[in-house]
């Protein structure tokens, strides 16, 4: 089989096309758009191709028919003219200052207006705007298409400043809001980004979008299907099974466990991501890539500050209005988690109209717990890792006694103020992440017949089995763990098993004693 090339990176159609390099055909979702309305908007994570069908569309309606020959629209009968198109990209703008995104709007503006001949150039950006689109539809006759890709870059990068992200909104409503004032111009219109700010404090100019973010229709309009994965990329996984000496069928789990799991509708097929997915085709590595490419650290913050129970971000429950909000992240940064890729829905119940929520794969929760350790711990750099491999060494081992000793250690160097939220929670979170980032089956708050278990971590040949009392002793932790039977699930298992009975101390904030049976 020929080997495959993999557009990583690569976000311009008819260099895909051109180039020879794997195309996931979704040419049906532009048809489905351009028979349907006429403005529409999509949410998805960065990375997941949002900007690939921006310029796929760019090239349709520019009449390049070449470049769609043998994929789905193709099928259909369309007299393929070119209409002018305006595509803003804010995806680099800079957002240090409102200087960074008006250098970029003057940059397009002044394009648009030295190709249709605009000599005055006075007005304020939305009249600039609708003088290009007229003029443009005046000269060539065919209507106008305006593609934005990453609408709200600026406002997203700015909201740890809410001085600066109320200028940047207040400079691109009445931008966007131009749209709607040049209706009669327009053909065609979409909108990608990654956050769904309300219509009214961003899109109230332009209350006429079809927002297809949350559309079975459109479900898979971006990312990759495993229908679509093992239909066109067999050479990229027969590549992994030749560097990694594995079986094909073992190839696919390992990519489905690590890449896969998106949501993006209640009965939205599994997605993968794309970027991450090509990636390890082209590298012939099974690794993490997506949360190179960026940080949320400003949502981290929000989960610190806001008594977050790390635990339940693998069962989180918002309600269909609250998915559609991000501009409470401080006070909620779920709908945010979720709108930028670190949480895909797992579950809906239509009759409440409430999501669950869940980390969508390995990727990115490996990715997640490696940052949130320095904020909520202060912790980074070589000493981290080192600690963190012994730490996973004495669990491997089955040595609680050394590990608990190293742990106190650990966590006794935590600024105090880092450590202000109530304190149950403080403590099982700072364990949460360590175990997780150890790489174990962790569970919190772990459901019994006759209770919950606070902390439960297995190995491939120890139990685990943890009870944490806040200002009491491990004595009564250990006494709780007998009287509520919570061994009985585990009676069968081969597996060693630990009952450990720890205290914690709110006022120093740390492990007090801790008792092993």
């Amino acid at each position: 089989m020929k080997a495959q090339r993999f557009p990583v990176g690569i976000e311009t159609f008819s260099d895909i096309i051109e180039g020879g390099y794997v195309y996931i055909d979704k040419t049906r979702f532009i048809h489905e758009m351009i028979s349907g309305s006429k403005y529409y908007f999509l949410s998805r994570p960065r990375r997941f191709g949002k900007s690939l069908m921006i310029s796929t569309i760019q090239a349709f309606f520019e009449g390049r028919r070449a470049l769609f020959n043998g994929l789905d629209i193709s099928r259909h009968d369309y007299g393929w003219e070119s209409h002018p198109v305006f595509r803003l990209n804010l995806v680099n703008a800079s957002t240090s200052s409102t200087e960074g995104l008006k250098s970029i709007l003057e940059s397009h503006l002044s394009e648009w207006e030295e190709k249709y001949e605009i000599t005055n150039n006075s007005f304020d950006y939305p009249q600039r705007f609708y003088r290009c689109i007229q003029k443009s539809v005046q000269q060539t006759g065919r209507k106008a298409v305006v593609l934005v890709d990453e609408y709200d870059k600026p406002i997203v990068s700015s909201l740890h400043n809410n001085s600066l992200n109320k200028q940047l909104r207040d400079i691109l409503k009445p931008l966007y809001g131009t749209l709607k004032a040049a209706d009669e111009y327009i053909q065609f219109a979409f909108l990608t980004g990654v956050s769904r700010f309300s219509r009214l404090s961003i899109f109230s100019d332009l209350n006429n979008l079809t927002d297809i973010s949350l559309s079975e229709k459109y479900a898979a309009i971006c990312g990759i299907t495993e229908e679509e994965m093992l239909l066109h990329c067999q050479s990229g996984i027969k590549s992994i099974v030749e560097s990694k000496r594995i079986k094909f069928e073992e190839v696919v789990a390992l990519l489905k466990k690590q890449y896969d799991g998106y949501h993006f509708t209640p009965s939205c097929p599994d997605i993968y991501n794309p970027y991450s997915l090509f990636s390890a085709f082209e590298l012939k590595e099974i690794n993490s890539f997506w949360f190179a490419t960026g940080t949320p650290t400003f949502l981290i913050k929000a989960l610190r500050n806001g008594d977050f129970f790390l635990p339940d971000l693998n069962n989180e429950k918002t309600s269909a209005i609250d998915m559609a909000a991000s501009e409470s992240y401080m006070a909620n940064p779920i709908p945010m988690l979720f709108q930028t890729g670190y949480l895909t829905i797992s579950d809906y119940n239509p009759r409440r109209r409430t999501y669950t929520l869940r980390i969508p794969n390995l990727e990115v929760e490996e990715g997640l717990f490696q940052h949130l350790l320095p904020v909520y711990m202060n912790r980074q750099g070589t000493s981290e890792t080192k600690t963190i491999d012994k730490l996973l060494d004495e669990i491997e081992d089955g040595k609680p006694e050394e590990f608990l000793s190293r742990l106190k250690a650990f966590l006794s160097d935590i600024p105090y103020e880092l450590s202000r939220c109530k304190p149950e929670i403080y403590f099982e979170n700072n364990l949460y992440i360590i175990f997780k980032l150890l790489g174990f089956a962790v569970d919190a708050e772990y459901r019994t017949a006759s209770g919950r278990i606070d902390l439960l971590l297995r190995t491939d040949s120890f139990i685990y089995l943890m009870e944490l009392k806040l200002n009491g002793t491990p004595e009564e932790a250990i006494s709780q763990i007998d009287s509520k039977d919570y061994l009985i699930p585990f009676t069968c298992d081969d597996r060693k098993l630990f009952k450990i009975g720890i205290s914690f101390s709110s006022a120093t904030r740390n492990i007090d004693r801790w008792l092993i049976h």
